[in-house]
């Protein structure tokens, strides 16, 4: 039953695509959309927390990144490089942890995938507390800041399944689980890298299914889901 549900998930990603792409992956066709955007301001109490979360589904599977007045927010790079045999979708998702007032100003959430770009900004103003507060402590559980929900891949091609943790926690550790237990468990072909993605060289259909990513900390730990699906090559079409 899990397995159908997660198939259904699949065909209902499929539906939301232009009408005019059928369910082509071309490497010289691309396209790039926001699934998911946050309002276009929030206001932020200080000292208190704030969640920005975006999310955009193209082929090839999109890069997304957070923004801020123009730079990157986070110290790590976010970016990931992908070829043109894929669809997906991918999340982007900062938490902001003890509001001050440095954290007020013009957040954008950059989608690219291929030639294609798209944003989506959102303006944070730091309003005053209702009750004063102790001294703020950030929380020392990691935050995964960019992964893909849903991802589909041709068959033979390499697969890379981001989960890279929002920076401020020291000693993370990230692991990778599938329905076989550790994803690298006894196969060569699935690698995790240290910046926390999942590789997966020459992908098969055996390894279509739910991959989990959990990065632990000293103060907890943080899960994401991906469902990989690859497809023929040889067939444009999942019909």
């Amino acid at each position: 039953m899990k397995m159908i549900a997660m198939l259904s998930a699949v065909f209902a990603f499929l539906s939301l695509l232009p009408q005019s792409s059928g369910l082509l992956i071309k490497s010289h066709w691309s396209h790039v959309r926001m699934s998911t955007v946050p309002p276009e301001r929030i206001d932020g109490r200080r000292g208190g927390e704030v969640i920005l979360l975006c999310s955009a589904s193209g082929s090839p599977a999109p890069s997304v990144a957070w923004y801020k007045d123009g730079l990157f927010v986070s110290h790590q790079d976010w970016e990931v490089e992908e070829g043109g045999n894929s669809l997906g979708e991918t999340v982007a998702r900062l938490v902001l942890p003890c509001l001050t007032d440095d954290d007020a100003g013009l957040y954008e959430c950059r989608a690219r995938a291929g030639e294609h770009e798209t944003t989506s900004t959102t303006e944070v103003h730091v309003v005053a507390a209702e009750v004063e507060r102790g001294r703020c402590l950030v929380p020392g559980r990691p935050v995964i800041g960019s992964w893909r929900p849903m991802y589909l891949v041709e068959m033979g091609d390499t697969a890379r399944l981001p989960c890279r943790i929002q920076s401020g926690v020291s000693a993370v550790e990230v692991s990778w689980t599938n329905s076989a237990g550790a994803a690298d468990n006894n196969d060569v072909r699935l690698v995790v890298q240290q910046n926390g993605d999942l590789v997966i060289n020459d992908i098969q259909f055996q390894d279509m299914g739910q991959y989990t990513c959990t990065a632990t900390g000293p103060g907890g730990s943080d899960s994401v889901h991906t469902f990989v699906y690859p497809l023929a090559p040889d067939r444009n079409s999942l019909n």
